[in-house]
């Protein structure tokens, strides 16, 4: 696991063939789900096909695969925006605090916090 030095939550990003625009995203990175730390455990926000799942586990390895990357970053505080994708992406950029209206795929959203952390 990568993170970042100063970080107070992690994204992961994962390859997810299950999904039929999966075919038209980044080879191994078409997924995307954020990991807060919270007293001794970690809580896990995630969108999924249909459904947004909230939910605690004891340990991150229950989470994170041996091909996924994980990257630190220092939640700021979500804009209230009127246009939100209802993605994985959307969810996770309102909460990391990122208003990059442009930013749609896990492959660009890894970019994106790449580029932040230099």
């Amino acid at each position: 696991m990568s993170s970042s030095r100063q970080s107070d939550i992690f994204v992961v990003f994962k390859q997810e063939n299950g999904h039929w625009l999966s075919r038209f995203l980044h080879p191994t990175i078409q997924h995307c789900l954020v990991i807060k730390p919270s007293l001794g455990k970690y809580i896990v926000h995630e969108k999924t096909k249909g459904k947004l799942r909230v939910y605690n586990v004891e340990s991150i390895n229950d989470i994170i695969g041996p091909t996924d990357i994980t990257v630190g970053y220092m939640q700021k505080e979500a804009s209230n925006s009127l246009f939100m994708l209802n993605t994985c992406v959307g969810h996770t950029k309102k909460m990391l605090g990122i208003d990059k209206p442009f930013v749609w795929t896990p492959y660009q959203l890894f970019k994106l916090i790449q580029h932040k952390r230099r």
